[in-house]
């Protein structure tokens, strides 16, 4: 049955079309709709309001990825770090087109020197949704991996210049944009654009060239940084003009290292000799930054700031868009370092009588007795303890106990140990040459040398060699060691003992701990320390008049500066200034969890000298490198000391150095043997800082089957006297093909000895002892400004 919808039609005169072929009127059939003034103005209103919501809201989000916490002030520029990885790009040329059709003059953009940082206010065409975004900071560093890494910690835009040449001979990343880009990845990318721009002679092409080129280098942009990001041409300033609107509208990123902390990327630095005092200005963001708090110097060390104040914005926004002409006049004092100071000390003061032996009194015993019936864990006796938020006397140290000084004898420098330092009598790779200022608060970031002479080259492909042999070695037999001639094995191996179960047999964190122990610090409550100490930086920044200066253009003092601050830092990279939350100054043992860079070939050994980077902060350390135990494995985890970084495993390194609050990226880098920068070798995450934490080495020792009967056997070459034998009885024995035994008795005066196994044992199996000792940072001043030949002693 056919159906006429209901419809409305138009019969004037002229109204329709006229089908030419078969000479009809087509008409159009509108639908008929009821018509309610008073829902559709209920639908409206509706709207509105949730158009208002969604703006709040919106506006709310961008505030807290910005950092934007203060409706009366502008947000800082955003910071946009050209990185060029390729020669054929011109990170220079783009920041000044860059700055030119945001309507800068073109004397002063051609009188632009290289980089130096250079803020501009984006004109109307270009600023993206909202009022909040109306600026932007354009630096580009040089093309070194240290000066990237220091202006990408500051940046809000990450921008990757490429050249416009590309083939499958010639990728768009050189050895050097390859290694810098691995070293960004590794800290932590905002923001990511590119752009392929390049000198004004490479970018004249021909049309058929330059279509294949950018399709190479879209696919080679894309497999290194991800089909989502972006890449623009910025050959012309049509092209240029397109991405900054992109550029603009783009929503920071939050990166969790440096979101609770206050930080400065430098404009300018002014150094005053005779009172040894550097001012910084620039935008300060984050929290912002207080006298009360120490500051960390990116490359050089922590020291005290004097005095913050605030400056006039030097590019302040336009008043067209709401913005104010000018955030403040003049200098304006807000912040001083009050008469009490800062708390400074990083080591805890060497006591001697701490190492003595006496007999406790009745009295002591009964003391002792009723603190550990009172409490029911033990405080430590070697580092010093931090107090837990919210405890009676909160964030004061209480006294380095006594009992545990006196094991220094199995310092891992002096001790016999052919695993524990440097075995072949060359030194350990890359000697120091990170040496403390008078002050004792530098921490140099330049491992210089001088050029090696022939003969040092040979020796040192010889112990490269030697280190990749045992490497290789150390992968097949983990560690197996052979028992000494000359040496006693129970003189040899006096300090280390046998273990029934290494997962769950208990070991006491406080036993024989070393000298180094009762300088350094340890935290009660780490996790709810590091939170308190984060909200307490926070408060006391907002403490100040009118917030405080975050977001503020400030120039800030620091005292106690070195002469040769401006030496060391790199030309062209802007001194990088961050905050410093309570007890950060202070050292103690951290842990970090690192895996190795697949580009890095070279051997890491364990307690070489190698420059590490958290964060803001770069130090000189010497870390000791342990598996990884499974988790809740036992209520006491161990590690299992490694001699050797090896490739594909995730391992834990420890190393001596200031405290440092997770999360926090941890990056290593290795200097070699004539290699002129240290290159990135390995990269992970700060986990802890815990003293406590158990590293524990192991050996083993093999024996061979000399005559099997069933489940007993004569083996030999695991001793070579009967005292030795005697000794080691009580330690269980393995074997590689899953049985367990013991030594019943010696035989004969050779080593030889009988044993009894747990199943029957053949002639082809391995004997094998397992002995486990717990082993300890090496001892580095140099990572918090000491010298390199100072002991615990004398630090």
């Amino acid at each position: 049955m056919h159906h006429h919808r209901s419809s409305t039609k138009d019969t004037k005169a002229g109204s329709g079309k006229r089908n030419q072929s078969k000479g009809r009127i087509e008409t159009k059939r509108d639908s008929i709709k009821k018509v309610n003034t008073g829902a559709l103005a209920k639908q409206d209103r509706l709207n509105t309001l949730k158009q208002l919501r969604d703006a709040k809201k919106e506006d709310i989000m961008y505030k807290k990825r910005f950092g934007n916490d203060f409706d009366d002030r502008p947000p800082p520029p955003k910071v946009v770090c050209i990185v060029a990885f390729h020669t054929q790009a011109d990170s220079l040329s783009l920041k000044r087109k860059l700055l030119s059709v945001c309507g800068k003059p073109a004397e002063e953009v051609a009188a632009l020197p290289p980089h130096i940082p250079a803020a501009v206010a984006l004109p109307n065409w270009a600023q993206g949704p909202g009022i909040d975004r109306p600026r932007i900071l354009v630096i580009d560093p040089p093309r070194d991996v240290f000066g990237v890494l220091d202006a990408a910690k500051c940046a809000d835009v990450v921008l990757c210049a490429v050249g416009p040449h590309a083939s499958l001979e010639e990728p768009s990343f050189d050895a050097v944009g390859y290694k810098m880009l691995t070293a960004l990845k590794a800290q932590g990318l905002p923001v990511v654009f590119g752009a392929v721009h390049g000198s004004d002679t490479s970018m004249v092409t021909s049309g058929k060239k330059q279509a294949e080129a950018k399709k190479f280098v879209t696919r080679y942009f894309h497999s290194e940084l991800g089909a989502e990001t972006k890449l623009f041409q910025a050959g012309t300033d049509e092209e240029v003009k397109v991405m900054l609107r992109a550029l603009a509208a783009a929503t920071p990123k939050e990166l969790t290292w440096r979101g609770n902390r206050g930080y400065m990327m430098a404009q300018e630095a002014e150094y005053n000799a005779t009172e040894g005092i550097l001012s910084l200005r620039g935008y300060v963001r984050g929290p912002g930054l207080r006298c009360r708090h120490l500051a960390h110097l990116t490359g050089h060390g922590d020291f005290v700031i004097e005095k913050i104040s605030t400056l006039s914005d030097p590019c302040p926004m336009g008043t067209e868009r709401g913005g104010s002409s000018s955030s403040s006049v003049g200098e304006k004092v807000v912040d001083e370092l009050g008469p009490e100071g800062v708390d400074q000390q990083r080591l805890q003061a060497y006591d001697p009588t701490l190492a003595e032996q006496t007999w406790p009194t009745i009295e002591e015993l009964e003391a002792q007795d009723k603190d550990l019936s009172s409490k029911p864990h033990r405080k430590g006796r070697g580092a010093a303890q931090i107090k837990a938020p919210g405890e009676a006397g909160g964030g004061e140290e209480a006294e380095a106990g006594d009992g545990g000084d006196d094991a220094m004898g199995d310092a891992e420098g002096g001790n016999m140990e052919d695993d524990e330092g440097s075995e072949d009598g060359a030194p350990s790779v890359a000697p120091s040459g990170m040496a403390g200022t008078e002050d004792a608060w530098d921490v140099s970031s330049n491992m210089t040398m001088d050029v090696p002479s022939s003969e040092a080259v040979a020796a040192e492909k010889r112990r490269r060699e030697v280190l990749m042999q045992r490497s290789k070695e150390e992968l097949e037999f983990p560690d197996e060691v052979d028992t000494p001639l000359e040496v006693p094995a129970r003189e040899r191996f006096q300090r280390y003992r046998g273990l029934k179960s290494f997962r769950t047999t208990p070991w006491d964190p406080y036993e024989d701990l070393p000298v180094e122990y009762s300088r350094i610090f340890e935290f009660e409550a780490f996790a709810s320390t590091a939170k308190a100490s984060r909200d307490q930086y926070a408060e006391d920044c907002y403490a100040l008049e009118n917030g405080g200066v975050s977001q503020l253009y400030c120039c800030v003092r620091l005292r106690g500066v070195p002469p040769n601050v401006f030496d060391k830092q790199t030309r062209g990279v802007p001194f990088v200034l961050s905050g410093l939350f309570e007890s950060e100054q202070k050292v103690s043992v951290i842990h970090g969890h690192i895996s190795r860079i697949k580009d890095y070939t070279e051997v890491i050994k364990s307690k070489q000298e190698v420059l590490m980077h958290a964060g803001f902060r770069r130090f000189s350390a010497r870390p000791t490198f342990s598996d990884i135990p499974r988790k809740g494995s036992s209520r006491d985890e161990k590690f299992k000391f490694m001699r050797f970084l090896h490739e594909e495993v995730t391992t834990c390194a420890s190393f001596y150095a200031p405290i440092v609050f997770p999360p926090c990226r941890l990056l290593m880098s290795v200097q070699n043997e004539g290699d002129s920068v240290p290159e990135l070798a390995a990269a992970g995450n700060v986990v802890s800082v815990d003293p406590k934490q158990l590293l524990i080495k192991r050996i083993i020792l093999t024996g061979y089957p000399f005559r099997t009967q069933k489940n007993k056997g004569v083996v030999r070459f695991m001793f070579f006297n009967p005292n030795d034998i005697r000794w080691f009885k009580p330690v269980e024995l393995y074997t590689k093909k899953g049985l367990r035994g013991h030594i019943t008795e010696s035989l004969g005066t050779h080593g030889y000895m009988k044993c009894r196994f747990s199943a029957f044992i053949k002639q082809d199996d391995t004997v094998c002892m397992h002995l486990y000792k717990r082993v300890y940072p090496k001892w580095h001043p140099p990572a918090w400004g000491g010298s390199a030949n100072a002991g615990p002693e004398d630090a």
